[in-house]
């Protein structure tokens, strides 16, 4: 289905698991699905239903180092990687993180220089 610039494809298989791809027009509307996505039941998120989120190619900013997070990843754990600490990753995503200990897999933050 496509409207308004969101674009998005349902697919389910024999496993029980709803696949669940978004392409929208920007980063806000990615962040808006990103956090409906964090709504959903625990029990469910990451298990019965799998959320692929993107930016179109048109408005996907280029060039800006960045991290996308995955299960089991913290601010720490991803500064250690790229030797940063995790303050300068919350600064550097204040638009995307308001809590520094609330990060989703799936989001996708700009890692700055060290």
């Amino acid at each position: 289905c496509n409207q308004n610039g969101w674009a998005y494809n349902l697919s389910g298989g024999d496993d029980g698991v709803l696949h669940v791809d978004v392409t929208v027009p920007d980063d806000n509307a990615k962040q808006q699905v990103w956090d409906k996505y964090g709504e959903i039941d625990p029990g469910m998120a990451g298990g019965d239903l799998v959320l692929n989120a993107n930016v179109s190619g048109a408005a996907a900013g280029g060039g800006a180092n960045t991290y996308t997070v995955v299960a089991g990843d913290n601010l720490s754990k991803i500064g250690e990687k790229y030797g940063i600490s995790w303050q300068q990753i919350f600064e550097a995503n204040k638009d995307i993180i308001s809590d520094p200990d609330m990060i989703h897999p799936g989001q996708e933050l700009k890692i700055p220089s060290a």
